[in-house]
């Protein structure tokens, strides 16, 4: 454990530099040692800019060990390089049941990046009790869209208290599209709710 531990926070550290010799050399040594931290490898291959590889350290693994976590990091490391309909097809197949909250935080901000609104309605209506994050890209993706009068029912309806990114969101969506009178309406909720 303590092992597994220690790999992990030198892959987050190689990652973060990014160097891709220090992630290759690290994966090679867990694997030597036994030890495969499947999510951290992706992670760091894909900070690297190496999707290559992250998407190599996936595919090799047996099916049943193609865990929600591995795939999760792998449709982040997409998204985040904007290949957003490939985190999509990652999830293919997977029961709604088995979806946590990070993976359908990881599609739809793949879905808002894209600009797949209806993809992302869809992945949003499927969750049963939408989190604040859930929202926020929800929030995100609609105004991007220019669905800013939906982003902000959104708001409104939804049972978490706002903070303040996901207004940033509605505001920002609100300056790009000029939508004043809802930045305004916005602006009232932040007051209401004593976000600064």
């Amino acid at each position: 454990m303590r092992l597994r531990r220690r790999c992990a926070a030198l892959l987050r550290r190689a990652a973060s530099l990014p160097s891709l010799p220090l992630v290759a050399t690290l994966h090679a040594s867990s694997l030597r040692r036994g030890v495969v931290l499947v999510p951290s490898l992706i992670h760091a291959y894909s900070s690297c800019g190496d999707l290559a590889s992250a998407r190599k350290v996936f595919d090799e693994l047996p099916c049943q060990e193609r865990t929600l976590s591995a795939r999760t990091a792998l449709a982040s490391a997409f998204s985040a390089h904007g290949r957003c309909a490939e985190a999509l097809d990652l999830f293919a197949g997977v029961d709604d049941e088995e979806m946590d909250g990070q993976a359908v935080t990881v599609l739809l901000a793949a879905c808002a990046r894209a600009g797949m609104v209806e993809e992302g309605r869809r992945v949003f209506a499927k969750v049963r009790r939408p989190a604040l994050q859930h929202y926020t890209c929800m929030v995100e993706m609609l105004g991007r869209a220019g669905e800013v009068e939906e982003a902000e029912r959104m708001v409104a309806g939804m049972e978490a208290r706002p903070d303040r990114v996901i207004c940033a969101a509605l505001l920002t969506a609100c300056r790009v599209h000029g939508r004043v009178d809802v930045a305004e309406r916005v602006a009232g909720l932040m007051r209401r709710y004593g976000i600064a």
